[in-house]
């Protein structure tokens, strides 16, 4: 091998990433390498951050927002279901703003362990107690789904579980709810006999939960 050669070869690279073999030195292939694949891109891209975030900050406000919104959601379905939920109470409820975001998260996740559509079951909600945690009825049912105390004392200890406290009024309501809908396997059955009538068609109760949960939304962001 001539010297030529020998320092031509010597002068040859190969990069795996380009998957190419080039000659080291100022020539478009062995730059445009540099750029893509060694610590100038790094810094190109370091250089670059600050003035897109200055050209364009709300869109990175709104990229940064959207993760925070999902990042406690195990789901984008969960956080469409939060959104809905929401939507709903703010229909009907005066609470603020962080109490409809706690009650939203309740009922979404008792919804879901239950098999039920979270919408479904803030519209009972909505009927039943205007989103008020402290509601009774004449007839002894109270709290956001409105446990009927008298039926309902007999299965739950209500020594040791509060019905005033949303948690626990949501996972009973949505417990009594999902027996119903597997007994009678019709919506509207099922609603009536949460109500206590038992005669869908004797009742405007189904026809008041089902305008809510049927009803078209503009989801807060």
């Amino acid at each position: 091998m001539s010297a030529l050669n020998k320092l031509l070869y010597k002068r040859i690279i190969f990069c795996p990433k380009c998957h190419r073999s080039m000659f080291v030195g100022i020539n478009r292939r062995y730059l445009c390498h540099v750029f893509r694949h060694t610590i100038v891109n790094k810094f190109l891209i370091l250089l670059a951050v600050p003035g897109l975030i200055s050209l364009y900050p709300s869109t990175i406000s709104i990229m940064s927002a959207r993760k925070a919104g999902l990042a406690n959601y195990v789901s984008e379905e969960e956080y469409r279901q939060e959104r809905i939920v929401r939507a709903v109470l703010k229909r009907a409820t005066s609470e603020n703003e962080e109490e409809i975001n706690r009650l939203s998260k309740i009922i979404v996740r008792h919804s879901r362990n239950k098999n039920l559509d979270p919408k479904l079951v803030a519209a009972i909600v909505v009927v039943e107690s205007s989103g008020n945690p402290l509601a009774i009825s004449g007839a002894k049912s109270i709290g956001l789904m409105q446990i009927h105390l008298p039926t309902w004392s007999q299965v739950v200890d209500f020594t040791t579980k509060n019905p005033f406290d949303p948690e626990v009024n949501i996972e009973i309501g949505t417990a009594i709810l999902s027996d119903y809908l597997k007994n009678y396997k019709d919506l509207r059955s099922a609603l009536a006999a949460y109500e206590g009538s038992g005669n869908p068609d004797g009742s405007d109760y189904p026809n008041k939960i089902l305008e809510i949960y049927q009803s078209r939304l503009t989801l807060p962001r």
